[in-house]
């Protein structure tokens, strides 16, 4: 049996009676609502954060502060 956890948040009646409705018309659960939001927020976190490392490796390799290996090179070193 997996564990859970519980989360409260508190809104008001306006933002709770919006969550409701929204749910319905999608027909899930408001829990299944507000995980799927959560969820996607966080994939769209992590892209940017993604994004963002690999614009500034490459502004790191066109300064010439890195250096990049072939992939050939790079599993070589590795064995």
């Amino acid at each position: 049996m997996k564990q859970s956890a519980r989360l409260t948040v508190d809104m008001s009646q306006e933002e709770h009676q919006n969550l409701k409705m929204a749910s319905a018309k999608l027909g899930i659960s408001m829990r299944e609502f507000i995980l799927a939001a959560a969820f996607e927020k966080m994939k769209e976190i992590e892209d940017e954060w993604l994004a963002k490392k690999a614009h500034e490796t490459l502004k790191r390799i066109e300064s010439g502060e890195e250096k990049i290996v072939a992939l050939k090179k790079a599993k070589k070193r590795v064995r």
